[in-house]
């Protein structure tokens, strides 16, 4: 073999092992990369502030992302029907929700937080305790959760776009009742105080409009994990970087940032 072919053959060699050096390099350090599915104007858990996401379930899959070495990106979405549906079809990797609301097909991590729920209705409704309301029709809102635990109670959930039309719809008796977050059901009651109070010159239909609370809001409590949809890989990432923020207690800080209590214990 010539000289100038041995040098070619060299140069050719070289080439290659410094590309597949290369290569391999990229494979290393490439980070896994998934999509959380999440609901608009969903305070506290996302909204958007400056066009830019918070809220816990956004600060959540930032500290997901350094205990995993992964990147998490995010796809709004306006109703949990909506979100359901596109993690169900593989356009979502995972979400935040309570698994009572899947069936088997679907992964989950380990229950780390639990929502209280309060259940309530009208001053002037004729039903206000939960075993007189069998088959009842309930409101819940678009962005809830809590179909699951009303079918589980023998409740019939009705779903609404928001607490607004909700509430005209049990004024108006087409619902005995509604279902809100401890979060979402005191911030509707600091926007319209009536509710909880009526003023001293109030009518009677003001005072009829008064919220009354059915059941403590512990008996209502949800589980929220991290769901997954044919994907034991990705629950198995999910686990194990959920695992260790629930050991240093972050997840528990997150709560108290933003539910201003922890909601971490059952």
């Amino acid at each position: 073999m010539s000289k100038q072919k041995k040098f070619y053959l060299l140069l050719l060699s070289t080439f290659l092992g410094l590309f597949c050096l290369n290569l391999r390099s990229n494979v290393v350090v490439a980070r896994s990369s998934f999509t959380m599915g999440i609901l608009e104007n969903d305070k506290p858990y996302s909204y958007k502030n400056d066009q830019n996401w918070q809220g816990f379930s956004i600060e959540l899959a930032h500290q997901l992302e350094e205990v995993t070495d992964t990147e998490i990106n995010f796809k709004a979405y306006s109703s949990q029907e909506k979100m359901r549906t596109a993690l169900k079809k593989g356009q979502i990797d995972f979400i935040l929700g309570d698994k009572a609301n899947f069936s088997k097909s679907y992964q989950s991590t380990k229950a780390f937080l639990y929502p209280k729920n309060i259940l309530f209705t009208r001053h002037d409704s004729k039903t206000k305790k939960l075993d007189k309301m069998l088959h009842k029709k309930v409101g819940l809102l678009k962005s809830g959760q809590q179909q699951a635990l009303l079918k589980e109670l023998g409740l019939k959930p009705v779903v609404f776009a928001d607490p607004t039309k909700l509430l005209e719809a049990l004024e108006k008796s087409q619902i005995s009742a509604g279902i809100l977050s401890d979060y979402s059901y005191h911030a509707l009651l600091k926007a319209e105080p009536t509710l909880a109070k009526a003023p001293t010159t109030a009518t009677k239909a003001e005072e009829n409009a008064i919220l009354h609370r059915i059941s403590d809001p512990n008996v209502l409590a949800l589980s929220l994990s991290f769901i997954t949809h044919n994907h034991p890989k990705i629950n198995e990432t999910l686990t194990e970087g959920i695992n260790e923020l629930r050991s240093t207690e972050k997840i528990a800080e997150l709560s108290q940032k933003y539910f201003t209590k922890d909601l971490t214990l059952n």
